[in-house]
């Protein structure tokens, strides 16, 4: 009877302390997961999880105030992770925060980070949904690392190719460091493109100088640009020089045209000669049977005729002439004028 009294008391105080033990393991976990305090909901939309999962830690600012409740489908691109956070930070979390998915640490879980706003905006309701960012996959990073090794590793090859040419002597690289004389010659001919370089820059500096000035409308240069009476002064001058020219060859042109004039009535007088001379009448005609007298007056006549031919081709030049032809035209008007009044 005293042993099993004796068990009884042992079963007795085990299950008091393993309750003691439960209750306490249940209100750790329910502090650490703040089961027991207010809480608020918030989410947040994502594109990719990177192996998110509910109750995972939900950290501001590098701490800890919250746990992923759920992870759920929106649509076939987007998930929705709705987060469990402490009451007392719901005051400095913003609408304008940001939530991310990170790893704690380069291997670590993976967890929901929220990055603070402006922190202008207002603070965060129940259920609201924030802003979101993808972040990098970590397995590209380290695609991207292999890649950036394999480089590595082949520039490194290369540039050990690259050291034992220069060393055996092979090379333009090798005759510079081994030749002093060429290295010389690079060095001037460094020293040469430098110059220049000075020269194109304060030519550049000289030239955006005249730029500016012409620009600021100082200068000669900016006036004949700008001014219009300029143009206007032209051509009133052109067509002061055209009257001018006009009125002083006018003088000239008379004189041709009673040339002209005296060379129609000499032909038509000499006509007559030649119709007198056909029939045989006058002295003339004794003379013209003399052979070289007749040859005489033949060249006369051809003489003639090529001067008529000449004197032709110089006034139709004339008229085509840029100093003469406003006279030709006006003198072409003025006929035509006293034509139309003989006809009326």
């Amino acid at each position: 009877m005293a042993q099993k009294i004796k068990h009884t008391i042992r079963l007795g105080i085990f299950v008091t302390v393993g309750a003691i033990l439960f209750t306490l393991s249940v209100y750790s976990i329910g502090n650490r997961q703040n089961l027991f305090g207010k809480r608020y909901r918030i989410s947040t939309l994502i594109n990719n999880a990177y192996g998110l999962q509910v109750g995972n830690n939900v950290r501001y600012t590098g701490i800890t105030v919250g746990s992923v409740e759920r992870i759920s489908f929106r649509n076939d691109s987007t998930l929705k992770v709705d987060m469990i956070l402490d009451d007392e930070v719901k005051d400095y979390i913003k609408k304008d925060a940001i939530a991310s998915i990170s790893t704690d640490g380069l291997v670590g879980n993976v967890i929901v980070n929220i990055t603070p706003g402006s922190g202008n905006g207002r603070p965060i309701n129940n259920g609201d949904i924030i802003e979101s960012y993808s972040r990098t996959d970590p397995n590209d990073l380290l695609n991207s690392l292999g890649n950036t090794n394999e480089n590595i590793a082949l520039l490194s090859l290369n540039l050990l190719e690259i050291t034992e040419k220069i060393n055996d002597g092979e090379g333009t690289v090798s005759r510079l460091i081994g030749d002093a004389q060429m290295a010389n010659e690079v060095a001037k001919s460094l020293s040469n493109m430098q110059t220049v370089t000075k020269h194109l820059i304060t030519m550049s500096e000289q030239l955006n100088y005249s730029i500016k000035q012409i620009s600021e409308g100082n200068g000669l240069l900016p006036y004949l640009l700008h001014d219009n009476t300029i143009q206007h002064q032209m051509e009133s001058f052109i067509s002061n020089l055209d009257s001018l020219i006009i009125e002083e060859n006018k003088p000239v042109m008379a004189n041709l045209k009673t040339a002209s004039e005296d060379v129609t009535v000499a032909t038509n007088e000499l006509k007559i000669v030649l119709e007198t001379l056909n029939k045989g009448e006058g002295s003339a005609t004794t003379i013209l049977r003399d052979t070289a007298v007749a040859q005489d007056l033949k060249d006369v006549f051809r003489n003639l005729n090529e001067g008529t031919a000449r004197f032709n081709e110089n006034m139709e030049a004339l008229k085509h002439n840029f100093l003469f032809k406003k006279y030709f035209k006006k003198q072409e008007k003025e006929r035509k004028k006293q034509e139309k009044k003989s006809k009326s």
